[in-house]
């Protein structure tokens, strides 16, 4: 089974996220797509709790398509991509790991914990962001979504109204 594995902060989740997803299950190279919303990214924090990014990335990413699943794996670990491949590895010997990101992310691959054991047992695979004209995705940041609902501003369609109406109900950012 190839699976690509999604990780990030996904606070909260948006359209992009969503045509990343799409993209790699019609790319026909991965047989499932792994969301991993990060407990505590530790070069990143988060605004709101895990808990309520994993139920947005529920509400985001579910509904797509049966090959996509939202874990909270990662939940019980440390937040270090290293403990969660161990972990997944242990769980899923079959399996081969492709972890997806930005081409941003590739920069910040020195500061990873244990980053060189990682390259060992993991492929990475890094697609354009914008504003890379080879990017295929909108030019959405979730800074800027989580500003526009602090501001009340709308987000129009950046973010699925499911998530939106949960921010809302949660009286999130």
């Amino acid at each position: 089974m190839r699976v690509a594995l999604l990780g990030g902060s996904f606070d909260p989740p948006h359209r992009a996220h969503v045509q990343v997803i799409e993209h790699l299950l019609q790319s026909g190279r991965f047989d499932e797509v792994w969301v991993f919303p990060s407990p505590q990214n530790p070069l990143k924090p988060a605004s709101v709790p895990f808990e309520d990014r994993l139920a947005m990335c529920r509400l985001a990413f579910e509904g797509l398509d049966p090959r996509v699943r939202v874990k909270e794996d990662e939940g019980a670990l440390s937040g270090y991509t290293i403990d969660l491949i161990r972990h997944l590895k242990q769980h899923y010997p079959k399996a081969e790991f492709t972890f997806v990101g930005g081409s941003d992310l590739k920069d910040e691959l020195p500061r990873w914990k244990e980053i060189e054991a990682l390259k060992k047992i993991l492929h990475f695979e890094f697609l354009p962001r914008p504003p890379d004209p080879a990017s295929p995705f909108d030019a959405i940041s979730a800074t800027e979504v989580r500003e526009k609902i602090k501001k009340g501003l709308p987000v129009g369609d950046q973010v699925p109204k499911s998530v939106l109406a949960y921010i809302k109900n949660r009286g999130l950012y």
